[in-house]
């Protein structure tokens, strides 16, 4: 009998006689999971990094801004204000308009895809600040729609009054730009205004950044506008290495440095069939950059623009809303080497973003998570508390369940100096990817009872629509549907009728329910994870159909149950449907599990899902044993 092994530690034909199939060519339609370093696993939940933002509006913009003595400060933005994250509070404090900006009423930005760009850019005495612009900032009065955070207020980039180095450049004054970079030691400005013309494909760049203010200058020698060679509009712009570049229509553009002091550039056209539609969507890693386009994602390295969505097509054409597109915002996630790009799905009725696209670096492998996520960004800041200083009344939400699986207890509120991955949504809360936590979670405190029941909550992101556990609920224990000591459901989840940040109506009948304790239980939304096998059959091109035994599934004792269905032929129904592969081991970290098939056909499938809102799954190989089987048909 042959034995064939999906994920595991090696790749290639084993002389021990058992074939090792690469993750890429194994699965597909992953949902809400991923494959790294080869193990298949569900992915972890997201937990709020800091309380909501006071204004509690669509979060535009995540950034980690560096100082020039390296430390950092963490930056967000939301519709109408900057904030900055205070560490010694954990909280996201908002940044006062100053100088010529005293004024100000706020950003005003109206429209979802007028997404902020920003740049860290010291001034000319090496102090601190944070240049940031976008399409759709209300200018200052008599100002610009480009402003600068000096680490106490935010002023006006083009005002004399709040920046004494600026000069504008020769064509006339600079309004407005969509992305704004630091490099080559200037301050660039991509589809700027200037003298109120927007120049759909130029590039409005500074003196080379000195102690007499070049820097801030456009009227000396070194600054300029560049504009490419072209009728098409400059759809995003990045860094890559030593060159920065600037994604179009139906082809990208690079801007090398040169050694001319006065001719700081070099344009080159990277051609390429497909092209970038959604403006924030291009993301930097390592030796590409890949970006959004209605027909396809790309991957750009500096010479050559090729598609990178072969095993799938039709992703960006079927999955993404048309009308919506410009809203698909690209980020990475460093920990498990994953593109990430936020969309709004066009198979809803949603007019923000509810989906994230993942694109694995490592494994070449797609999935697809559910998520309502606006913007990405990263950090290292966080929260560094001893233990003693954890306060389950006034920290976060999960504080109050230390003792449950909500989180590991021993990394409650240690977080310095730890990479992570944040994420904003459309009512002002900022999130951490990869943290323990259910994805949407938070603590009840009181209960109005009915034909279907209202929760008074702390501040969260639930929905309606949305379907969620509770557990932990005192006095009223039949309103608990999960058992967070076993990790079993008690009932079926609960479906979200309506809510609000703070209240969470539920449809559930509670008229005869026992009374509540109050400040007692919590709500969280599971993570639906699923991946199907490609159909399988080694024997196909022999000619031959395949009969498979039984499967080996090699499974982390602490990720709960998985549960398999089984087709053939890829049938609509599975010849086996829900069975239970349940770890019973507690000596080993993880425990190899049979289930029997017993089934001939031209192809096999395997669809692994879990629906948890607990415990991480983590599958680290799976072994069929099959035969070859009876002459296929045709």
């Amino acid at each position: 009998m042959d034995i064939f092994e999906i994920t595991g530690f090696r790749t290639g034909v084993s002389r021990e006689g058992v074939d090792y199939l690469q993750p890429s060519d194994s699965f597909q339609n992953i949902s809400n999971g991923f494959i790294y370093r080869q193990i298949l696993q569900s992915r972890q939940g997201i937990g709020y990094f800091a309380p909501r933002l006071v204004d509690e509006t669509r979060i535009m913009g995540i950034f980690e801004h560096t100082l020039p003595d390296s430390s950092k400060n963490l930056l967000a933005f939301d519709l109408n204000f900057l904030y900055k994250y205070n560490t010694g509070t954990g909280i996201f404090d908002q940044i006062p308009f100053g100088g010529s900006m005293a004024g100000y009423a706020g950003f005003n930005i109206s429209s979802n895809e007028f997404y902020i760009s920003g740049t860290s850019y010291p001034t000319s005495s090496n102090t601190q600040r944070f240049v940031f612009c976008g399409e759709g900032i209300t200018p200052n009065a008599g100002g610009s729609a480009i402003f600068f955070f000096d680490g106490t207020n935010v002023l006006d980039y083009t005002n004399v009054a709040d920046n004494p180095d600026y000069a504008a450049p020769p064509q006339g004054p600079l309004t407005r730009a969509i992305y704004v970079i630091w490099f080559n030691n200037r301050i660039n400005f991509m589809v700027p205004t200037v003298n109120s013309i927007t120049y759909n494909n130029g590039t409005l760049f500074s003196g080379f950044s000195d102690a007499a203010g070049n820097g801030d200058k456009f009227n000396v020698a070194g600054s300029g506008l560049f504009i490419a060679d072209t009728y098409q509009n400059m759809t995003g712009a990045s860094i890559l290495g030593q060159i920065m570049i600037h994604n179009y229509d139906r082809m990208a553009f690079t801007m090398e440095k040169t050694k001319d002091a006065f001719n700081p550039y070099f344009g080159r056209f990277v051609p390429g069939v497909l092209g970038t539609n959604a403006k924030f969507s291009a993301v930097s890693w390592n030796d590409t950059i890949r970006s959004i386009g209605k027909t396809g994602i790309l991957g750009t390295d500096g010479r050559q623009n090729l598609r990178v969505d072969n095993k799938i097509p039709y992703f960006t054409a079927d999955e993404i809303d048309a009308l919506e597109f410009e809203q698909t915002y690209g980020g990475f996630d460093r920990l498990n080497n994953q593109f990430l790009w936020s969309y709004v799905n066009s198979g809803t009725d949603d007019t923000t973003q509810n989906r994230v696209l993942s694109g694995n670096y490592e494994e070449n492998t797609w999935s697809f998570y559910d998520m309502r996520v606006t913007v990405f960004g990263q950090t290292d800041l966080g929260i560094n508390l001893n233990w003693d200083d954890i306060d389950e009344t006034a920290g976060p939400a999960s504080w109050a369940t230390w003792d449950t699986t909500e989180e590991i207890w021993n990394k409650i509120g240690l977080g310095v100096s730890v990479q992570k991955t944040l994420a904003g949504d459309d009512l002002g809360f900022i999130y951490e990817l990869n943290s323990d936590n259910d994805d949407y979670f938070t603590t009840i405190s009181a209960v109005v009872t009915g034909a279907t029941t209202t929760l008074t909550v702390a501040a969260t992101g639930i929905q309606a629509g949305d379907l969620v556990t509770i557990a932990s609920v005192e006095g009223m224990t039949q309103l608990n549907n999960f058992d967070p000591a076993t990790n079993e459901m008690l009932k079926d989840l609960y479906l979200v009728l309506s809510a609000t940040p703070t209240s969470i109506e539920v449809q559930v009948d509670s008229t005869l329910f026992d009374a509540y304790t109050p400040n007692t239980g919590t709500v969280s939304t599971p993570i639906n994870f699923s991946a199907e096998t490609i159909p399988f059959n080694p024997y196909r091109s022999e000619g031959f159909r395949c009969f498979v035994s039984h499967v080996e599934f090699l499974i982390d004792t602490n990720g709960g149950g998985l549960f398999v269905d089984v087709f053939a032929d890829q049938q609509e129904t599975p010849f086996k449907r829900d069975v239970k592969l349940q770890t019973s081991s507690v000596n080993q970290a993880s425990e190899w599990i049979t289930m029997i098939v017993d089934q001939e056909a031209n192809f096999i499938t395997f669809n692994l899902k879990q629906n948890s809102p607990a415990s991480q799954v983590k599958l680290a190989s799976l072994r069929i044993h099959c035969n070859r089987g009876g002459l296929t048909s045709g």
